[in-house]
């Protein structure tokens, strides 16, 4: 819905819009009122406004001195200028700065509502524009790099969930790989930094990547860093090398056979020493976060100085078997904490049974159930409901607590439970109070300020979301919740108190008795007058 204020310094012109806009059918609009200038900047200090219907001549601050501070405050805001006086020159300067129309006080109802139409048709066009396409285009390419980081960093997580390779997403982010082939894999780190600033340093990781992929250019590679000391590179043959084995064979060697060239371009280029580890043979998507782990660990380890070093991870030596395929517990714990806080009870608990059945080992095991465990305690005391916490957590961190895996697993699972009921209850009892506290405020103020920016300051929202959350929880229109409050208290002014049209007009919040009229007579059928004759 959009925001449309009225502003002029005559307050019987500024009514008389109101009601004739708001009676108006077919017209969604949220509608403000404006006596001066110094009000109307209030108002656009308090909420974002889409179309302003302004009187060009005001005392302290002209209607075209208006402007300037509308569009520096929201660029996008549509303004109309409505004026008593024909002046041609006023009326150039006000569409050469951007106003969508001029219209004479003269030309009526008809020529005002069809030039907000014109301002609200003009809002949805750029709503759609391509120039918005364009300009996000642009941003992505720019933002191509941290893109590619969150990409590698997804695979390296192994979010069995929701697969990062894909031919569709290795497309959308421009990686030259293909997702239904092995890649070869490639680390690289920093090993010691010169002086130089943060900016310095992310520079010079950006060279050594280019470095690396100008080696490997006969290929096709991607690479991206994972932090501010180290950077992968995927590689796998070009494509118009074929697929036989002996290729494969042949781009590993490759591969590791250029390490040696990338660092001493890199030491006398760059001033940077860098160590490198490559595998000895292709892997499967699957199985990255396994061989990431293990590269970054032999880096760690090291040999002779742990500087300078050209590593092949031999995965016989390191006694990793294929089928191994527990992920790291960072990555664990990063896919529970991501589903806990996107994804449904069901999927939580069914990556919870994926992950306990992984280990063989009753150590893995242990490592793997606290890591959960941990987690669900976390959240577990983000409650505040001290005794419930105390017996679960003894449930929790004591896993020789439970006969057996089973037992354990089912633990986990009824916590699980736990949480995700405490969660949806809080959220229920959340919202009923805001609801609660909105109605509540309204039934004391009608008389008052009741526009949906007034209303969302007092519950802390957005105002278009609380509209939409209110018909969300309530199934009807917040305006209408608050028409039907004022009808259903001037009926009982009406039939139970001596007070006069226009005073009671007033005590239900209408500024003039004239648009109370209307408004009861369209609700019932009968004027106030005829209501309170026939009660």
């Amino acid at each position: 819905m959009n925001r449309l204020l009225i502003v002029d310094d005559e307050r019987f012109t500024v009514d008389g819009l109101y009601e004739m806009i708001e009676d108006t059918p077919g017209l969604e609009l949220d509608i403000y009122r404006a006596y001066s200038p110094e009000e109307a900047l209030e108002w656009l200090t308090r909420t974002k406004i889409d179309i302003v219907l302004s009187d060009v001549r005001m005392p302290g601050m002209t209607g075209l001195e208006l402007q300037q501070r509308i569009v520096a405050q929201w660029p996008r805001c549509k303004v109309i200028f409505l004026t008593g006086i024909h002046n041609l020159e006023t009326a150039q300067l006000a569409i050469r700065t951007g106003s969508i129309d001029y219209i004479l006080k003269t030309e009526g109802d008809e020529a005002i509502i069809r030039s907000i139409r014109k301002a609200i048709d003009s809002l949805a066009a750029e709503s759609q524009s391509q120039q918005f396409m364009l300009q996000a285009k642009d941003q992505l390419s720019r933002a191509l790099p941290l893109l590619h980081r969150d990409w590698l960093m997804a695979v390296l997580e192994s979010n069995a969930a929701q697969p990062a390779v894909t031919e569709e997403k290795l497309q959308e982010l421009h990686i030259p790989l293909r997702g239904d082939a092995p890649v070869i894999a490639l680390i690289g780190r920093i090993d010691r930094w010169g002086e130089g600033s943060y900016h310095d340093r992310a520079l010079m990781l950006y060279a050594v990547q280019n470095i690396a992929a100008e080696y490997y250019a006969p290929l096709a590679v991607f690479t991206a860093s994972t932090d501010m000391h180290h950077f992968v590179c995927l590689l796998q043959p070009s494509a118009e090398t074929g697929e036989q084995s002996e290729t494969w064979r042949d781009t590993v060697s490759f591969v590791q056979g250029t390490m040696e060239s990338i660092q001493q371009t890199c030491d006398r280029l760059l001033h940077l020493p860098v160590s490198l580890i490559c595998g000895a043979q292709t892997e499967d998507w699957e199985q990255l976060p396994r061989v990431y782990e293990q590269m970054k660990k032999r880096l760690v380890v090291g040999l002779g100085t742990r500087d300078r070093m050209l590593l092949i991870l031999d995965q016989r030596e390191e006694g990793i078997a294929p089928e191994a395929a527990l992920p790291p517990l960072r990555t664990i714990t990063l896919q529970l904490e991501r589903l806990l806080e996107d994804g449904t009870e069901e999927a939580f608990a069914e990556a919870i049974k994926s992950y306990t059945a992984l280990p063989t080992q009753y150590a893995e095991y242990a490592l793997v159930y606290y890591a959960i465990a941990n987690l669900l305690l976390s959240q577990l005391t983000q409650g505040g409901e001290g005794r419930m916490e105390t017996a679960i957590m003894d449930g929790l961190m004591n896993l020789s607590a439970h006969q057996s895996r089973e037992a354990a697993l089912r633990y986990l699972l009824q916590t699980t439970s736990t949480i995700y009921a405490r969660r949806k209850s809080i959220q229920h009892e959340r919202t009923h109070q805001l609801i609660a506290r909105l109605h509540q405020y309204i039934r004391g103020n009608l008389a008052g300020d009741l526009s949906l920016t007034s209303l969302s300051e007092i519950v802390y929202l957005n105002p278009a979301y609380l509209s939409v959350l209110y018909k969300q929880q309530t199934g009807t229109n917040l305006s209408e919740y608050i028409a039907e409050l004022r009808l259903e208290k001037a009926k009982e002014l009406l039939t139970a108190t001596p007070l006069k049209i226009h005073e009671i007009a007033d005590k239900v919040g209408f500024e003039t008795s004239g648009y109370f009229i209307r408004f009861f007579k369209k609700r019932i059928q009968l004027t106030p007058q005829e209501y309170r004759a026939r009660e």
